[in-house]
């Protein structure tokens, strides 16, 4: 067996942004060591930038670690202060969209751990789409339509 050994140091960031504020640098950890299904992205995040779109995912679990500077945790409606140490757990049946934002004067360093699901999909409300992987597109959620060819519909 390959040893799968390397360190975060060594892994080359990519910067990413969505409009406005939302964006930093990411290192691949997950990927990097050769992970075929579980994903670990470091996130640095500047301050006054959010480190996504508010969001949540229809079928992917996320463990989310603040392990330096200062932010807040949107969640749903609330406000959370976190810092380094701060964890948090996302399953998919939670409906309550989130993000980090940097409050703090230096950067927000997150270290997120999710699975990595060809089929996932997460809903953006804030701009009303759906980003589909299996499909590599984002989907207005307006233009959904109600399918009966489903999974629970196909029980009965």
């Amino acid at each position: 067996m390959a040893l799968r050994l390397t360190t975060i140091s060594e892994i080359p960031p990519f910067d990413y942004a969505f409009a406005g504020n939302i964006g930093g640098r990411m290192q691949d950890v997950g990927r990097r060591l050769g992970s075929e299904t579980i994903g670990m992205i470091v996130q640095t995040i500047p301050p006054g930038n959010r480190a996504s779109r508010r969001h949540r995912h229809v079928f992917q679990e996320e463990i989310l670690v603040v392990v330096a500077g200062q932010g807040t945790l949107l969640h749903g409606d609330a406000r959370i202060a976190v810092g380094p140490g701060s964890c948090v757990c996302y399953v998919p049946a939670d409906p309550e969209i989130h993000s980090f934002e940097n409050t703090g004067d230096a950067d927000l360093v997150i270290w997120a751990f999710g699975n990595r699901f060809p089929h996932e999909v997460c809903l953006y409300p804030d701009e009303g789409v759906a980003f589909v992987e299996g499909l590599g597109a984002e989907i207005p959620l307006g233009t959904a339509v109600a399918s009966a060819w489903t999974e629970e519909k196909r029980k009965r």
